[in-house]
């Protein structure tokens, strides 16, 4: 698909806005009458790699870098972490002498909690040295609110910032220490919760796992009608759904609203995006990276969206029709799982703009394309789908718009600007794995970061 006038998106950004290294367009928000964007350069190998906060002027199309991570001096622990990092991404380096506080932000939500003056703006950020919480009054001064980790430093970031009834809540993901790095995955299974982050105080909001060990992360949080929703990663029996009012002292109290993987078990390994829709819950599932979760041996197979009602009642939207203890679930689109295409292996970002419901799929066509063959050159890329009722579904953009490495489309934000869509990049890696493996020499990319567009 080609950006011109008959589509109404349009690049604003490409090639990482700089940093061709700065793969991930995280974390959006709308503040102050602007939009903000969290940059995250997932290597973490050196000074360079450092996580940047942006805004977006339409009229001018000049993006303004607001913040960008301050360097630290390198410790015994952080160089082994950051060797246990350069590990996991396939290449180790040169323990660096300076490495920024931060690589990646990974959410961004306004809040106005008991010791803000005024609406704030948040952000989960990505830290060999431990996740932190920052916060801003003004856009540009960004502050921490936690300590590393809150309080466990081995936690890697905080996602799904979600303000609810006069508190902020998260969830670690991912761990960072000498022995292991991953991006996803955490020691404990943990929400946190402040009715003050500017007075750093934080305590937990739930039980670990919610009581079941098997429930590895929590990878979702969203609010809607009332609830605040809670979604898991479980490798042993799929996703599990929980949800609270949030009522009383913390730990609150937490019902479970579906379990195993909406009964697909763990082809259904976990929540991938959530957002409130026409007064109802939706949820994406998935199997993060290619489908195919190589430490357990599941899948490949592709992601799944569903609908939960305040009642705590479900549809399925697309995915396997099959007999649950709730009955039959057909698919209300007609669509099968990844919408019928086998390659989408995650709903990787979900919102709303104007009366319609937009998810964005990561998608690993091109890596099977590298690695396999089949054909002389790639194909594939991200795709954007939208409705108006959550049942019938239109297109919006299919194969990455033109690039083949743009893998997966990451975030979204409703502006009164538009729609802004961020997305993910592997050109380096997939050219890699197509040289290598099945000798192609021309992917045909634009750029090597990543893009940034802008629908009307």
């Amino acid at each position: 698909m080609k950006d011109d006038q008959s589509n109404p998106f349009r690049f604003v950004g490409r090639a990482g806005l700089g940093k061709p290294d700065a793969t991930l367009a995280h974390a959006m928000c709308w503040f102050e009458g602007r939009f903000y964007l969290g940059t995250t350069t997932p290597k973490c190998n050196g000074p360079e790699d450092r996580a940047r906060i942006m805004t977006h002027d339409p009229e001018t199309g000049e993006w303004e870098v607001l913040f960008e991570s301050p360097l630290l001096e390198s410790t015994e622990e952080c160089r082994a972490r950051v060797a246990a990092r350069s590990g996991e991404m396939g290449k180790r380096m040169a323990p660096p002498e300076a490495i920024a506080r931060e690589f990646g932000v990974r959410s961004m939500a306004v809040f106005q909690g008991k010791g803000d003056p005024k609406p704030c703006l948040y952000a989960g950020v990505m830290s060999v040295w431990g996740g932190l919480v920052l916060r801003s009054e003004d856009g540009r001064t960004f502050e921490p609110v936690t300590e590393h980790g809150i309080d466990n430093d081995t936690y890697l970031s905080f996602r799904g910032l979600t303000p609810f009834e006069g508190k902020l809540f998260t969830s670690p993901a991912g761990t960072t220490s000498r022995d292991y790095a991953d991006l996803n995955y955490v020691p404990n299974s943990l929400v946190y919760v402040s009715a003050d982050p500017a007075g750093k105080e934080w305590q937990l909001a739930s039980t670990e796992g919610f009581g079941d060990e098997t429930n590895s992360a929590v990878f979702s949080l969203c609010a809607a009608h009332g609830w605040l929703y809670a979604g898991t990663a479980n490798e042993k029996t799929g996703f599990q759904l929980y949800r609270t009012k949030a009522e009383g002292k913390a730990p609150y109290q937490w019902e479970k609203v579906l379990d195993r993987g909406a009964w697909r078990y763990h082809f259904n390994l976990s929540t991938s995006a959530m957002a409130e829709f026409g007064g109802d819950l939706y949820v994406g599932s998935g199997i993060s990276g290619l489908g195919y979760d190589r430490e357990f041996d599941i899948g490949p197979c592709a992601g799944e969206l569903m609908r939960v009602h305040e009642d705590g009642t479900w549809h399925l939207i697309f995915g396997e029709p099959r007999i649950t203890p709730d009955g039959l679930k057909i698919p209300l689109s007609g669509y099968g799982p990844g919408m019928n295409d086998p390659y989408n292996s995650v709903v990787w970002a979900m919102a709303e703009h104007e009366g319609r419901l937009y998810f964005g799929t990561h998608i690993w066509e091109p890596f099977d394309y590298a690695i396999n063959g089949g054909g002389e050159s790639l194909r594939g890329g991200y795709q954007l789908w939208s409705s108006a009722d959550g049942e019938e579904w239109r297109k919006e953009i299919d194969e990455g718009f033109g690039s083949v490495t743009s893998t997966g489309l990451r975030t979204l934000q409703s502006t009164p600007n538009g729609l802004y869509v961020g997305t993910c990049v592997h050109t380096k890696l997939i050219a890699f794995q197509a040289k290598r493996h099945s000798g192609i020499q021309d992917i045909n990319h634009p750029s090597c970061g990543f893009d940034v567009l802008l629908g009307h």
